[in-house]
């Protein structure tokens, strides 16, 4: 990467007890591990994806690198400066570094409070004590994600998916962060309103130089806005490249998976995807993990040397980030 990292994990893991299934002796609760020793780089002003299948960790990932969740083990670094483990009163604080714009715009906005009252909260409990100054701010945030001045009064139910989404944007801008996690910001909307949101979230961007980590099982969103892009499987990070690397010539098999199974309009299109499939396997369990390589039970490109290694490390080939013993 040209540019300096700003955000950084380093062999991050979150745990979480589970209850044991079964009633035989022994613990009644057992391990499971959302996310498993991740580590990774994001650079100023890039927009890194991390994508994957429900249930593959990015969400938890990315709660780790803005300090939603604490880790169990490993670190997370913004600016060379560990926010892991931060007290309430530098959580405060880092709350104006980092902000997070959820999946769901209507269930994250409170059904009784206005729109000024929303986006005016952040500034309110960052200690901007005066309405007048308070509500000159939000005209402002509101006019920046393209919402009329005469909306300060609406109450979310009045308002379409899009423009609650636009609303959640203007909350999270309103202490001025670095970094805003994109938790599937489209995924609720239609796909008519969704090119118009992506399209705020760039021009965004570009004017106030922010640094983007998009959540997303889309790879059209991943394509149309990322630079990078991290999938994920079973807790772990598989690859890592560019966009355009991944995409046109994806290395790892669960990539190429997931790439096989977007649907292609036009039969051009399909010509330029890979046609891998899984195999029917089932994905292992994540209180009881395998050893080894932990998609070999659905990797279609499987060799029996596969069991006798421990899972493959996240490692450079030619450039590019990969965990795969096949290369």
């Amino acid at each position: 990467m040209s540019a300096a990292a700003i955000l950084q994990a380093r062999s991050v893991t979150k745990a979480f007890k589970v209850p044991r299934k079964g009633k035989g002796l022994g613990a009644r609760t057992a391990t499971l591990r959302a996310v498993n020793d991740v580590s990774l780089d994001i650079a100023e002003g890039e927009v890194f994806a991390i994508v994957g299948e429900s249930g593959s960790g990015k969400t938890t990932l990315a709660n780790l690198l803005a300090r939603v969740t604490v880790p169990t083990d490993g670190q997370v670094l913004l600016a060379g400066r560990e926010i892991s483990r931060t007290d309430k009163l530098d959580l405060r604080a880092l709350r104006r570094d980092i902000q997070i714009v959820f999946q769901d715009p209507g269930s994250s906005l409170n059904p009784r409070q206005s729109v000024e009252e929303i986006v005016a909260l952040p500034l309110k409990l960052s200690g901007m004590k005066s309405r007048k100054e308070r509500t000159a701010r939000v005209r402002e945030l509101l006019k920046a994600v393209h919402l009329p001045v005469d909306f300060l009064a609406r109450l979310p139910a009045s308002l379409s998916g899009g423009q609650k989404q636009r609303v959640n944007i203007a909350r999270a801008l309103a202490l001025q962060p670095q970094i805003l996690v994109l938790d599937e910001p489209t995924s609720a909307l239609d796909v008519s309103v969704q090119a118009r949101v992506l399209e705020l979230l760039m021009n965004l961007k570009r004017e106030r130089a922010l640094t983007y980590i998009l959540v997303t099982h889309n790879f059209g969103v991943v394509r149309a806005i990322a630079d990078r892009v991290a999938v994920m499987y079973f807790g772990k990070i598989v690859e890592i490249g560019t966009v355009g690397e991944v995409m046109s010539a994806p290395r790892h098999p669960y990539t190429q998976t997931l790439l096989s199974a977007i649907p292609a309009v036009r039969e051009a299109d399909r010509d330029l995807l890979p046609s891998t499939e899984p195999l029917d396997g089932e994905m292992p369990s994540f209180v009881d993990p395998p050893l080894y390589c932990s998609f070999y039970s659905r990797c279609p490109r499987r060799q029996l040397s596969c069991l006798s290694l421990p899972h493959p490390p996240l490692v450079n080939h030619g450039g590019r980030q990969m965990s795969c013993h096949l290369g």
